[in-house]
């Protein structure tokens, strides 16, 4: 399907919803989010993503983009600007009347991936074999900013590794993204590494080190170094900054 392809019918959306349970083989299934993936003919391999709408939010679901449509449009401009990322496919949106029900993302295969968060966890006694890895995470996340785009919620789960020795990463899940016609300002720039590398994550000094190395950041941010902010602070502050991302128009 054509990468600007879209469907925003009831109809149609159930329609793609139900050919996809056909052959689902669910991956997640939690009360807002359920993640499975289907095989086209020709052996392609496609991940659908369902947002679902929680009744306590329904009558505010008519005033705002869903998800899957955010979604898509962000990872469409970073595939587009040659990032690593999943590559989306199509999204639908199935409506009651303005009032959004669910809405749907569908990206292609990336192959045998691993979220990085759980990579991490299963080497937790080869610290050093780690490193590497780390390393492309942060020359991602420097790519990423100088092109433009804050992530809004970066997290060690976000990548994906593939490989075995031979290691690559690509990024997933990109709601939240904002893009600028210029690299993205310090603050920007401080406030996803927090998120990535701050007192909440996964991630040990060694690795931390590892990513901001590869960041090369010093000449921008200066003596900044993660793990500061505590878990609210750093949330109310991500909230704060995507706000006035948003209304300032930097959504893709």
């Amino acid at each position: 399907m054509h990468p600007q392809a879209a469907c925003n019918s009831a109809e149609c959306c159930s329609a793609l919803y139900l050919k996809s349970r056909a052959s689902v083989e669910p991956l997640k299934d939690e009360r807002e989010t359920r993640i499975w993936r289907t095989q086209e003919d020709g052996g392609v391999f496609l991940y659908f993503k369902e947002y679902r709408i929680p009744s306590t939010r329904f009558l505010f679901s008519g005033a705002a983009r869903s998800r899957a449509s955010r979604e898509f449009k962000a990872l469409l401009a970073m595939d587009l600007a040659g990032l690593p990322v999943a590559k989306p496919d199509w999204f639908a949106e199935s409506r009651k009347g303005p009032f959004l029900k669910y809405s749907v993302l569908v990206t292609q295969c990336l192959g045998p991936v691993e979220p990085f968060s759980d990579w991490l966890r299963a080497r937790g006694e080869q610290e050093e074999d780690t490193l590497p890895v780390c390393a492309m995470v942060g020359s991602m996340a420097r790519n990423l900013h100088d092109q433009g785009f804050g992530h809004f919620r970066m997290q060690a789960k976000n990548f994906m590794v593939s490989g075995e020795g031979d290691w690559h990463v690509k990024m997933i899940d990109v709601p939240y993204t904002c893009r600028w016609k210029q690299s993205v300002t310090p603050r920007i720039r401080r406030l996803d590494l927090e998120d990535l590398c701050g007192a909440h994550s996964i991630f040990t000094p060694a690795q931390i080190d590892a990513v901001l190395r590869a960041y090369d950041g010093s000449a921008l941010l200066g003596s900044f170094r993660p793990g500061l902010r505590s878990r609210w602070a750093q949330k109310l502050r991500r909230i704060a900054y995507y706000l006035a991302a948003i209304w300032s128009g930097h959504r893709p």
